[in-house]
Order: C-alpha cells, then sequence, then structure tokens
C-alpha cells in the first residue's frame, strides 16, 4: 500500500525535543513525511504551500493558525496531530467544520503534571525545601518542626479535568479523602473515581490540600476568588499547576504573607515572573517556572502519541486521543 503524506510542522529546534528514534521510526512505516528542515517551524504561507495533496499534519507548539484560506488548500487533508496540548485557538472553527479530525498529546503532558502536583503535595506537606534551605545556609541541624504525611488528608480537587483525573489516581495509595467540585462530572462518575463531589467553598474551607486543575473558560476565570481564598484553613497546602487567571493572584498574595498556608506555584498572571515580584520573597512558597509538564521523558513521547493515533485512524480504528469538537468551550 502507498504510504500517506504527512506535512511536519515543527522545526528542527523543536524536533530534537519531541521527536525520538522510535516516533520517526513509526511515522515513516506508513508515511511519508514532509519534514522541515529549518529550525522554526513553518509560518502561514510555508504550511498552505506544502499542504495540498497531504493526508495528514503534525504540528506542535508555534504552529500557525489553520485559517479558512490554509484549510482550503488542503484538499485531502484528514487528520492532524498536535504533538502538544490545547487546541484552542489553533483549529476551530475551520478545520472541524471541514470535518478533518483533530488528536493531541494532552494525556502526554496530564501525566507529567499529575506527577509533578503529586510531587508537592509532599513537598510542602514535609517542608523539604526549608530545611533543605536552612542546612545549606549552614545550620548544623535544623530544629524540626511540623511535617505531615498525605496519607488521610482530605485533599480538594478543583476540576476532574485531565490533569485533575490522573492526580485523583495517583492519590489512590494514600487513601485520601478526595473532594472534586466540578459542575459538569456526574454522580455517577465521581462515584467511579472514587470521589465526592462538594462545593467549591467546602473544598476552600475544609481541605488539607487545595489543588487547582481547572481549564481557562468563561466560567472559570477569576473563580478562586479573594473572599474563597481568605477561607483557607491554617496549615493547608494550596497548589496552582492549571493557568493563572483561574485564581485572584493579589488576593492569594495577601493571605500568603500571612504566613497562614502554604503553595507552589507553577503559573502566573505574566510570565516569566518578574524579578521583585514580591512572591519571590515570600517563605511559604514554592516557585516553579511553568515547568509542570516539562518533563523529558514526556516531551519525547509528544509525537509518538499522536503518530499511534494517526496509524490507529489510518487503519479505520478510533484514536485514543481525539479532540471532540463539541467538547471545545470546556477544554482546556
Amino acid at each position: 500500500m502507498a504510504k500517506v503524506r504527512v506535512v511536519v510542522v515543527p522545526g528542527q529546534a523543536l524536533l530534537r525535543e519531541i521527536l525520538s528514534p522510535r516516533a520517526k521510526a513509526k511515522l515513516e512505516s506508513f508515511a511519508e513525511p514532509i519534514w522541515n528542515d529549518k529550525e522554526e517551524p513553518l509560518n502561514a504561507e510555508e504550511l498552505k504551500a506544502r499542504l495540498p495533496g497531504a493526508w495528514g499534519c503534525i504540528t506542535s507548539w508555534g504552529a500557525p493558525r489553520f485559517s479558512a484560506e490554509i484549510v482550503a488548500a488542503a484538499d485531502k487533508l484528514q487528520i492532524i496531530g498536535h504533538a502538544a496540548g490545547s487546541v484552542k485557538g489553533l483549529f476551530y472553527p475551520a478545520v472541524f467544520d471541514r470535518g478533518i479530525t483533530v488528536v493531541n498529546a494532552a494525556a502526554t503532558i496530564a501525566d507529567s503534571v499529575a506527577e509533578f502536583t503529586l510531587a508537592e503535595m509532599l513537598a510542602l506537606l514535609r517542608d523539604f525545601y526549608p530545611y533543605s534551605e536552612a542546612m545549606r545556609a549552614g545550620e548544623v541541624w535544623p530544629k524540626r518542626g511540623a511535617s505531615h504525611e498525605l496519607y488521610g488528608k482530605r485533599v480538594g480537587i478543583i476540576s476532574a479535568s485531565m490533569v485533575g483525573r490522573r492526580v485523583i489516581k495517583l492519590l489512590e495509595p494514600f487513601h485520601t479523602d478526595t473532594l472534586v467540585y466540578d459542575p459538569y462530572l456526574p454522580l455517577p462518575e465521581a462515584q467511579h473515581l472514587g470521589v465526592k463531589l462538594a462545593a467549591l467553598d467546602t473544598i476552600m474551607s475544609t481541605c488539607d490540600v487545595i489543588s487547582i486543575h481547572a481549564p481557562v473558560t468563561d466560567e472559570t476565570i477569576g473563580m478562586i476568588t479573594a473572599d474563597l481564598l481568605k477561607m483557607i484553613k491554617p496549615g493547608a497546602v494550596f497548589i496552582n499547576t492549571a493557568r493563572a487567571v483561574v485564581v485572584d493572584y493579589d488576593a492569594l498574595y495577601a493571605e500568603l504573607a500571612t504566613g497562614r498556608f502554604k503553595a507552589a506555584l507553577d503559573v502566573f498572571p505574566q510570565e516569566p515572573l518578574a524579578a521583585d515580584s514580591p512572591f519571590r520573597k515570600l517563605p511559604n512558597v514554592i516557585l516553579t517556572p511553568h515547568m509542570a509538564g516539562w518533563a523529558t521523558e514526556s516531551r519525547l513521547r509528544l509525537v509518538e502519541t499522536v503518530v499511534d493515533d494517526m496509524a490507529r485512524f489510518l487503519k479505520g480504528e478510533r484514536p485514543l486521543n481525539w479532540v471532540d469538537p463539541a467538547k471545545i468551550a470546556i477544554l482546556a
């Protein structure tokens, strides 16, 4: 059988990070890839020129938006494999209106974010960083203060998103009392996940650990308000590895400055975080540079994830990571 033609949008700089030798071999087993030899991604004009006659296309960060004009040039395009997470604003509506199948690697990134989130929970509860810094600063044997187990704690997950569900799974060995706020999660599904549905104020006021995993939608922007942040109980742990716009960061700073609870923040309203940001001076906060999904292994699985789904699609099977156009509004 003749191999299908697949246009590869990412440039060599990114492909060195996200294309494993195994993924390359898999792609070349069923496709004739049209590689991008430049360091940077194809621009809109270059993509438009390469798409005629192509069966598939692989995109990632930095890809141009698939405008109606570009889609019109893609006369034989049947599938796009987005070797990254969010597809919002990149393909919709022109691609979906044409009935082109889109798959992405959000699930692969979600695994990495969930693992990172669990690590943050443990680091905050056990106070890894303050002890390490004290010893590094010269304290011979720092006095051991409060250090808490995750085991048996009440954990609040805000949104049973792709990441949220993976965090729930990782919490199982710790036998946590897991509450979830998600208006789109039916009760039977919550029961299947082994969690309890709860109101947002219940989670914010009663949980030992609060972890944000909500996508950015009209409903979630500013969802974690100053009033809700004031409800966090002393000694609790607050984690945001989702998006900053979900939380009132000015109010969050004010509450953290009291020292009442601890936080791990991977996302910020402006990135990079300003050198003079007051968050940098808070001793009860772990700061990381938007890296929760940035693991070497997961990045090298990104192209392979979408290539595997393209192979399934070519054989007439349903892709595992299909992006449902009907759910675009509530996706991350």
